[in-house]
């Protein structure tokens, strides 16, 4: 534990340490005793590189925040840290010694390549091992992955024919395969899944689980309580996908008839809370003039509230989105590289009428050399959208208006489509605006297309 002076205050630092004789700061820390058998060595030693002490301990608080991901992240029986695929890795790592799996060749040549692949091995554990060590490993006493690296372990066994990762890898792997290497959302949720599915279950290969063991899965996070059975579905969904997705890009054949391909959660959405809808009085209140020290959170209100948008699809609206020529003044919304849909249905054409007409006219006007309607929620180095901000913001001001008691903003999308079913609006009609389906009209954005949407969602103000 270590004092660091600030002028008038001074904190306590328990893991930034000096050893004697030193002149530069250290990190250290004590493995906890669960984690032991993750690290060659019971204490973390880690130079900061730095004699300042301020500067030092800067970075021993970003280091140690570091670390308890780290710790949290083994807790969860997930690997260390996150990293490109291992089989990515390893197959980099041949490609680097001339072998490609997937291009077919002659035994003779292949025999070839591959032997320059483990004469390197052969030399690597012949330098690291005993002499009894490496006649174990020669004569196939023991298996030499436990003395490699883990990329070349992943290397070899891609080479035997034997690679069946455990299910703890395959979140890496899924991610890569599906290009969302910038995306923290679905990264989390993919690594959310597999804590789910290891918090019950040994880490295996997805084809070795039993039919038992998913109906034991599931009964045991049905019994343990605190999770509603359509978030439970979800989290046997993503496993279903991922474990799909791997298996079939890598051609993993005994994975791919893994049991996670079909199941049967008891009582599904039975628990779930009906989500409230605004009253028509409370919908008026947000109406008026709600200004505040942030005007984007009034303009997303107002959006949200006739359009039934879902925030994420408010935050990625370009300017060049709003369309105010043409007979009926409108919103495109579609994919773009901020801002990925829910579905593919979500792409489609919305009539802006009321406050969301008045709003957008301002916004649009305000916003100067822009290209965005809400910049402030746009990470522009990450390339994404910050719609969790942009939703917490909006639920704040909704509450301070309404009282804590007040639905939330994702209730505009339900109650939107309550008011267009109380004006008689068509069911396909309501799911084109929600973006719950298509359409087959030609006229899908046409200006009569416009026209009739607008006419309902107009009506659906005034009653």
């Amino acid at each position: 534990m270590t004092q660091i002076g600030l002028g008038l205050f001074s904190l306590t630092l328990h893991y930034l340490h000096k050893p004697k004789g030193r002149h530069t700061w250290y990190y250290r820390r004590q493995v906890p005793a669960d984690l032991r058998r993750h690290y060659s060595q019971p204490a973390l030693l880690k130079s900061l590189k730095t004699r300042d002490k301020t500067q030092a301990a800067r970075s021993c608080l970003k280091l140690n925040d570091q670390v308890e991901k780290e710790f949290d992240r083994l807790r969860r029986g997930l690997p260390k840290r996150r990293s490109s695929s291992l089989h990515q890795k390893a197959i980099q790592m041949l490609y680097e010694y001339d072998i490609a799996p997937e291009i077919e060749m002659d035994d003779g040549a292949r025999t070839a390549l591959e032997g320059k692949f483990l004469d390197h091995l052969e030399d690597k554990l012949s330098d690291k091992l005993s002499k009894e060590e490496f006649e174990r490993v020669w004569y196939k006493e023991c298996d030499p992955s436990a003395h490699l690296d883990v990329v070349e372990a992943v290397a070899l066994e891609i080479l035997r024919g034997r690679y069946r990762p455990l299910a703890s890898a395959y979140p890496n792997s899924y991610v890569h395969l599906k290009h969302r290497e910038n995306d923290k959302k679905f990264t989390d949720a993919a690594e959310r899944a597999i804590t789910f599915l290891l918090e019950f279950l040994p880490d295996k290969s997805p084809g070795e689980y039993t039919r038992a063991e998913v109906r034991l899965l599931i009964k045991s996070h049905v019994d343990k309580g605190g999770m509603k059975t359509a978030t439970l579905h979800r989290q046997l969904t993503v496993l279903r996908a991922m474990f799909n997705k791997v298996s079939l890009e890598l051609e993993l054949k005994e994975d791919s008839l893994h049991p996670f391909s079909d199941f049967e959660v008891p009582g599904l959405r039975e628990d779930s809370d009906q989500r409230e809808d605004f009253e028509r009085d409370q919908l008026d209140r947000l109406r008026e003039s709600i200004k505040g020290r942030k005007p984007e959170i009034e303009q997303l209100i107002h959006l949200m509230l006739e359009t039934g948008l879902r925030v994420n699809e408010c935050c990625g609206l370009l300017i060049s989105d709003i369309k105010f020529d043409g007979d009926v003044p409108h919103l495109v919304v579609h994919r773009n590289a901020f801002r990925r849909l829910k579905t593919k249905n979500s792409q489609r054409f919305i009539p802006l009428v009321g406050v969301a007409l008045k709003t957008m006219r301002v916004a649009v006007k305000s916003k100067g050399k822009s290209e965005w309607v809400f910049p402030s929620y746009i990470n522009a180095e990450k390339e994404q959208t910050r719609n969790t901000s942009a939703s917490a913001a909006v639920n704040k001001r909704i509450k301070a208006i309404l009282g804590s008691d007040a639905p939330t903003c994702h209730s505009f999308r339900h109650t939107f489509n309550t008011r267009l079913r109380n004006v008689s609006c068509p069911r396909d009609v309501r799911d084109e605006l929600g973006g719950w389906a298509k359409t087959v009209s030609d006229g899908y954005g046409s200006p009569t297309d416009l026209k009739i949407k607008a006419r309902y969602i107009s009506k659906s103000i005034k009653k």
